[in-house]
């Protein structure tokens, strides 16, 4: 029993490292790229709901959020509906599409402006949902 809470905390205390870092990193991306960080920030202003709704895609599914830049910086032409038709079971598309086709338009956007930016970000896992939860949480909130 000791052996194993002393795996847990071993564990809890990597996790919370890894974290910490990957917060420092993504703080770092902020200042690296601080012209597409601010365009950013205005883009969640502008679409707060929209926003949040892909910050929460990307904490749910980032490796589909990171697929969705890295198509939207290669297909720069091309219609979200094409992303839609090559992904068939990502039924979160729907909503996306639907729901919140400006904001999606919008990121995209930002993604091809912006794409170094755009790439840097989306090395780490998550970090949309990170950047909506620390950079951009005032504009988010406001929009409540």
């Amino acid at each position: 029993m000791k052996t194993m809470k002393t795996l847990f905390a071993g564990l809890l205390c990597t996790l919370l490292m890894a974290f910490t870092a990957n917060g420092q990193e993504l703080e770092k991306w902020s200042s690296s790229y601080a012209s597409a960080s601010k365009n950013l920030g205005y883009w969640v202003k502008e679409r707060p709901a929209d926003a949040h709704y892909i910050f929460e895609w990307d904490g749910n599914h980032p490796e589909r959020s990171q697929a969705f830049v890295t198509w939207a910086i290669t297909h720069p032409g091309e219609a979200l509906e094409k992303f839609k038709a090559e992904h068939p079971d990502w039924t979160e598309l729907n909503d996306l599409l639907s729901t919140y086709r400006g904001g999606m338009e919008g990121f995209r956007k930002w993604c091809m402006a912006y794409n170094d930016a755009a790439k840097a970000l989306m090395l780490h896992s998550g970090a949309l949902k990170w950047a909506g939860d620390h950079l951009y949480q005032t504009e988010l909130n406001t929009a409540k």
